[in-house]
């Protein structure tokens, strides 16, 4: 033991040590974030120019101490910046695009909470390692499901009719005509509700397994005339035939994406296409180390994505990472035989298929 030590690379050793103790100090800074967006402080900051902690205290109603400590937290973490002899904060209007901004392209706070949901659940995951590999998605706090949908949605609101739908040849086109649309795992209903608003001739249907997810999705689709959301399985949709199947970020959280596949093959009438939106991820695993995509996915997918698919029946576990090459093996087990990555963002991946006429 001796000697393995004494050859030890001691830079090496103290370099990765810091890098860890960086990941540590970014999963310790992430509570703080979750702190900021719940309790409105980034809110209050927004636009609000130079304020002192007392201030921001005030304009919150929050305890003095704690917000002060806060700041400096914000500040060493280089979220705010600090004017020492004003002993005042500013959060950067740059900093709020992906704080604060809800329809900023950048808004990227709502991963945060499902960050937080990791830590929450951790007791459950050492019981998956140790059990079946299961973890019943109720066990996570609803928060997590409100994360999920803010950090997807501003995918949804900036990319899905700007760059995704244009990608699949033809599609835009039939939704502009008017056609019928299933939406399978639609949960709070972030993007068939932005389908049916951008698309008013076509008809969408969402569908997910979450009852809480379909009453929050209902209630949010009150005055529109061409959208509705059902309680189903992905194997077991009704009311077809559609023209148009998708998943969004849906596909890898199934007990068993296979036979979901091969239901939307049968539910789609002759020429209908399919589209597939997933996480960002490669075929080989070394081409995504120290990606942070790779790292924020592949950790999400191991707390919260894998163990909630191996709880459902079929446990496929697919995972939220592993390559675009898995998922269109998959599509063409389904009988998606023209499946094919159409684009590739660097965020999320855009599968199309077209079933034969």
């Amino acid at each position: 033991m001796t000697n393995t030590l004494t050859s030890l690379d001691t830079a090496a050793v103290e370099a990765f040590a810091g890098r860890v103790l960086t990941d540590f100090a970014g999963a310790a800074s992430t509570a703080m974030t979750v702190i900021g967006d719940r309790l409105g402080l980034y809110a209050a900051l927004t636009g609000a120019g130079p304020v002192q902690a007392g201030e921001l205290a005030a304009r919150t109603g929050l305890h003095p101490r704690l917000v002060a400590e806060w700041l400096g937290a914000q500040t060493v973490s280089g979220y705010v910046r600090h004017d020492p002899s004003a002993d005042t904060y500013e959060l950067p209007a740059e900093h709020a695009m992906a704080l604060s901004v809800v329809g900023s392209p950048a808004y990227v706070i709502g991963a945060a909470e499902v960050v937080a949901g990791q830590y929450a659940t951790l007791r459950d995951l050492e019981g998956a390692f140790r059990g079946d590999g299961g973890i019943d998605y109720r066990s996570f706090p609803r928060t997590v499901a409100h994360g999920i949908e803010r950090f997807f949605g501003t995918a949804y609101t900036h990319q899905l009719a700007q760059q995704w739908f244009p990608a699949v040849d033809g599609l835009v086109d039939r939704l502009d005509d008017g056609v019928r649309v299933a939406d399978v795992g639609s949960g709070h209903g972030a993007a068939t509700l932005l389908m049916a608003r951008t698309w008013p001739r076509s008809e969408f249907v969402g569908f997910d397994n979450d009852e809480p997810s379909v009453d929050v999705a209902r209630s949010r689709a009150a005055d529109e005339h061409n959208v509705a959301f059902h309680v189903a399985e992905a194997g077991a949709l009704d009311a077809g035939p559609f023209d148009v199947v998708t998943f969004f970020d849906a596909l890898h959280d199934l007990g068993d994406p296979t036979a979901a596949l091969r239901h939307a093959y049968e539910l789609l009438a002759p020429g209908g296409i399919l589209v597939v939106v997933e996480p960002w991820s490669t075929d080989r695993i070394e081409d995504s180390i120290d990606n942070p995509v790779a790292r924020l996915d592949y950790a999400i997918s191991t707390s919260l994505c894998t163990p909630t698919s191996l709880a459902q029946p079929g446990g496929y576990g697919l995972g939220t990472s592993g390559g675009p090459a898995h998922r269109v093996r998959l599509l063409a087990e389904a009988g998606f035989t023209s499946a094919r990555v159409v684009l590739d963002t660097g965020q999320n991946l855009v599968f199309a298929a077209t079933k034969p006429e």
